[in-house]
């Protein structure tokens, strides 16, 4: 028998269909091909499997979603659309339902591929305990991965390479998992694990290890749907030519997206991470793809970094610098629940070392100026204690200034980058700063909500500002503060006084 012909339409396809590591994810548009992808690697993996001392290839797979209805309706057909009963043998329609496949290995020496195919639904990682607990598996997949926590793959792992025994023979050739799915929904663990978006810092140490990802461990992303810019603050869309599998597409993608949702032409075409299915972003006009690299960005030597910094219980700082036009990102340090006497400091050790020998403009927000009721010393008293002179970015933190301000440099030309050192930055750009929808209408809360990304977008805002970008930059203000050269200095982890 021979088995279905097949063949990648597209590079990250052919990579990951061909990848080896013990797990890995692929996530693409959808139509994108991952799921015939997957159900031909499974086959693969069972065919490339050595046989034990009878002649027998055996290998044993589940293929997981979260819901029954949802395997049976797409996972399952797609894999009987390639792998039927009349020539791969027969589907036993129990629970869960079971492909049983043996034919005569296409090398003609004489053994068999016999694997075993389990479909089962899998709803959370206790579910996936106790179904493991019931199979010993060669390896898995699980279809749409963004439907599932990261502990159902931990459990389906752990029952991986103990199918076929070695007692028959050699065991397990390979052994393992992979995924597919479309782009994850904001908070999903795949975002932490490939650092695109920054582990919150109020979470645990023993959450934060949960998040790092394994060493050998793959994830492939495939390129957008369609190719998306930005003119006159409007988003347009035009043929991509490296997206993959588009000639099977029954519909191009740029009929797919007709009245569609941002959201949904976000995830669903552009590939992208859902960072505000809350709620409607800030600033709806930053784009990954325009205003932001993966390289670390590094400062010019001859031009003040501009610092911008938000106050409060959760404090945050952004450095950046305006060169021709276009304003460069380069770091963000982002406080943990500490009131100015403790960002101060680290705030002059993170300068201190990163920027060593530059001046610096430091801009703020007006809350820095307020005294407590148990102090006469402001936010801006302390950051002076410690050479660096605080400058109001606004007066009265009007919103439309700073919502304005930020616009105008979005909708520049080259007007802004941020360095792959800014992961909350750029999270809270694209989505994570938003306006909360009010549940039950149609409408969305007046002012952005405040959560883990607000705080550092704000400070990006006042760096704008400080650096003179809206009114200030129009003369509406005083004139732009004096650099402070905080020079090159010995650092130290001890508390800066």
């Amino acid at each position: 028998m021979s088995v279905a012909a097949y063949e990648p339409r597209g590079s990250v396809l052919m990579e990951c269909f061909w990848d080896r590591s013990p797990f890995s994810i692929i996530q693409g548009p959808i139509g994108s091909g991952t799921s015939s992808m997957c159900c031909h690697k499974i086959m693969v993996l069972a065919t490339g499997q050595d046989a034990d001392w009878d002649g027998e290839r055996r290998t044993r797979w589940m293929i997981v979603r979260d819901t029954y209805p949802k395997l049976q309706k797409t996972t399952q057909k797609t894999w009987l659309d390639w792998f039927d009963e009349d020539r791969f043998g027969s589907f036993r329609k129990g629970v869960p339902p079971t492909h049983q496949i043996r034919f005569e290995h296409p090398s003609g020496d004489g053994t068999f591929v016999n694997t075993e195919v389990i479909f089962h639904a899998v709803g959370s990682p206790e579910e996936a305990e106790a179904v493991g607990a019931s199979f010993e598996l060669t390896g898995f997949w699980i279809n749409e991965v963004q439907f599932h926590e990261k502990g159902t793959v931990d459990e389906l792992m752990s029952r991986t390479g103990r199918y076929p025994s070695p007692a028959r023979g050699p065991g397990a050739t390979w052994y393992g998992g992979f995924a597919d799915m479309n782009a994850p929904p904001e908070g999903h663990w795949t975002t932490y694990m490939r650092g695109d978006v920054a582990v919150p810092h109020e979470w645990s140490d023993e959450r934060r290890r949960v998040m790092e990802k394994p060493e050998d461990w793959k994830f492939f992303i495939q390129p957008p749907g369609l190719i998306e810019k930005v003119v006159d603050g409007r988003r347009l869309y035009f043929f991509n030519p490296e997206a993959e599998n588009q000639e099977n597409l029954k519909q191009t993608y740029l009929q797919q997206i007709q009245g569609k949702t941002q959201e949904w032409i976000d995830r669903r075409i552009m590939n992208r991470t859902g960072l505000y299915s809350g709620g409607k972003p800030v600033y709806p006009s930053y784009s990954e793809d325009e205003h932001a690299t993966d390289e670390v960005l590094a400062p010019i030597a001859s031009i003040p970094i501009v610092i911008g910094l938000d106050f409060g219980r959760d404090p945050a700082a952004t450095a950046g610098q305006q060169v021709n036009g276009e304003w460069k990102v380069f770091d963000e340090l982002i406080g943990d629940n500490e009131p100015a006497v403790e960002f101060a400091p680290k705030v002059k050790r993170w300068l201190s070392t990163r920027f060593p020998g530059f001046e610096f403009i430091f801009g703020g927000d007006p809350r820095g100026s307020d005294r407590s009721q148990i102090s006469n010393v402001t936010s801006y008293d302390i950051f002076m204690q410690h050479g660096m002179k605080v400058v109001q970015a606004t007066s009265n933190n009007d919103p439309g200034v700073r919502r304005n301000t930020v616009n105008s440099v979005l909708m520049r030309s080259r007007g802004l980058l941020i360095s792959r050192r800014c992961l909350m930055l750029r999270t809270g750009l694209a989505g994570g700063y938003h306006y909360r929808r009010i549940r039950g209408t149609g409408a969305y809360q007046e002012t952005p909500n405040k959560n883990e990304y607000s705080h550092v977008s704000e400070a990006f805002e006042n760096m704008l500002i400080i650096g003179g970008e809206g009114p200030r930059g129009v003369g509406f203000n005083a004139k732009p503060p004096e650099p402070v050269k905080m020079g090159r200095r010995r650092v130290t982890l001890r508390k800066c006084s």
